[in-house]
């Protein structure tokens, strides 16, 4: 095969046209056998395990969230918020519903807190989450209030707008807009939300 390389001038003052420079054939021929490709570039999301690492992954989750929930019974507050943000870690049913009970129930603000942010690590809250963080926007602590407001607005902004979810998230702050007990400050916040 030959390539013909031309020389361009973009502001030629020659009257010469260009002419063509000739490369040199290559010595030895082209491979045109058929390669296998490479796979794929794995994202650092996407992590390829063995089907061994998987199940020792899992083991280690379950290990993992078995510590936190073993944590959340003990008196020490710094140590419960720390057991909450580990559930927070691992999205699943069973953190979710602890989480929204502990949102709910927890005497403790910081633990309240705590769970309001961490249920923002799950893809798609059930019903009974979104009901609790719509509760907690009546809590007696402005950071709780504001915490699963931030919660509830990165669920609206993940979602398509015709989606099921974002309806009732939607639907839920409207009415709580309009709610006498709700502070102005808050109240405000939902309004830009909406």
């Amino acid at each position: 095969m030959i390539l013909a390389l031309f020389k361009l001038e973009s502001d030629s003052t020659d009257a010469e046209p260009d002419e063509p420079v000739v490369a040199a054939t290559p010595s030895k021929p082209a491979d045109t056998s058929v390669k296998e490709l490479p796979p794929p570039p794995v994202s650092p999301d996407e992590e390829v395990l063995a089907p061994d690492e998987m199940a020792e992954d899992e083991q280690l989750e379950k290990e993992q969230i078995a510590a936190a929930m073993a944590q959340l019974n003990g008196s020490n507050q710094e140590e419960r918020v720390e057991a909450v943000e580990q559930l927070g870690s691992y999205p699943n049913a069973e953190t979710e519903t602890t989480l929204s009970q502990l949102l709910i129930a927890d005497p403790n603000a910081e633990v309240r807190n705590a769970a309001a942010l961490s249920l923002g690590s799950l893809d798609e809250p059930s019903d009974a989450t979104v009901a609790a963080l719509l509760s907690a926007l009546e809590d007696a602590s402005e950071d709780v209030r504001f915490s699963a407001l931030s919660t509830l607005e990165d669920y609206l902004l993940g979602q398509e707008e015709d989606s099921p979810n974002y309806r009732r998230i939607h639907e839920g702050l409207s009415a709580r807009v309009t709610a006498r007990n709700l502070s102005e400050d808050l109240r405000d916040a939902i309004t830009e939300i909406l």
